[in-house]
């Protein structure tokens, strides 16, 4: 995709990230995180966008171009960099200010937003299991459906794996059967999914109203919200950066401190530090993403990165 061509992902991915900043921060001071519905933090559904964007734009790339070690190698450059750099990053800081961890915080965890990680690791093998098998979109449907119900019975507990996966299968489906991005089945998505949360099933109606809200609005081009990319896409960095930067300022000024002036301190070097991850590391590393045999890129001239390439 040019810059031309520019779609509200970018801008929906910064409002999850955000989403996740602002509910841990109540957290991370020991207040209540606000709910939206259920037990559903509005930091959870920040990672509910998260999975159904990530659903819909991998999806994109590996039927874009099916092959099993480009498509591996451009996963793991996006996400690896900017993680490897993060973590002693972080632990360094920490040592520096001479902290030995966050024992007096409400929350001792150093980085509790990485544990969503892995499941979206998860979602990628089922996604590349799945276009292996067949390129057909309904098998790629029932992988995510099955994978849900069965992982759903196997414990009696919360399946952090199964839930997410539903959302990410709900993104991958509405990638490979573009019938069900038409106004009429968003429509009918939205209106099963209020049903669905009315009568307690929260979790299968967020299934059928993120997904669908979150590609209908991300597939446009809305001046206000295309230009946000301008910056650059931030959101993986506020995402790994926010919560080791929110401990820090609560174990420096404590948990007392009213929650809009710790705010006040954390958004902005989140920020700084994801702009910086985001034009040292991640962009860079992009320019190792292999590109799909005989495409458009001329000889010497540089590879123009896709929405599609950036997950």
């Amino acid at each position: 995709m040019t810059h031309g061509q520019r779609n509200n992902f970018d801008a929906l991915r910064l409002f999850g990230a955000f989403l996740v900043l602002i509910s841990h921060q109540f957290a991370l001071s020991g207040r209540a995180e606000p709910r939206f519905v259920g037990d559903h933090s509005f930091g959870n559904l920040g990672v509910l966008i998260f999975f159904s964007i990530s659903g819909y734009l991998v999806t994109s790339s590996w039927l874009k171009d099916p092959h099993i070690l480009r498509f591996t190698a451009r996963r793991a450059l996006r996400m690896m960099p900017a993680l490897c750099v993060s973590i002693p990053l972080t632990l360094a800081v920490i040592a520096v200010l001479g902290l030995t961890g966050f024992p007096q915080n409400p929350r001792h965890l150093t980085n509790g937003s990485l544990w969503t990680i892995p499941y979206e690791v998860y979602c990628y093998g089922l996604l590349l299991v799945a276009g292996v098998a067949t390129r057909r979109p309904s098998i790629v449907f029932a992988v995510g459906v099955f994978g849900y119900f069965v992982l759903s019975g196997l414990q009696s507990g919360e399946s952090f794996l199964a839930d997410f996966g539903l959302f990410f299968a709900a993104g991958s489906l509405l990638r490979a059967c573009p019938y069900l991005r038409k106004p009429l089945p968003t429509l009918s998505s939205l209106v099963i999914g209020y049903a669905l949360i009315r009568v307690d099933q929260t979790n299968l109606g967020l299934a059928f109203v993120v997904p669908s809200l979150t590609i209908a609005i991300g597939v446009r081009s809305w001046a206000g919200l295309r230009n946000i990319s301008k910056v650059g896409d931030l959101s993986y960095g506020i995402y790994i950066y926010a919560w080791p930067v929110q401990q820090i300022g609560v174990a420096r000024w404590g948990r007392e401190t009213p929650y809009l002036e710790l705010l006040s301190i954390t958004v902005p070097v989140t920020v700084a530090l994801a702009a910086a991850s985001w034009h040292l590391i991640e962009k860079k590393a992009l320019r190792f993403k292999p590109g799909r045999p005989f495409g458009n890129s001329a000889p010497g001239r540089a590879r123009v990165v896709s929405e599609a390439d950036l997950h």
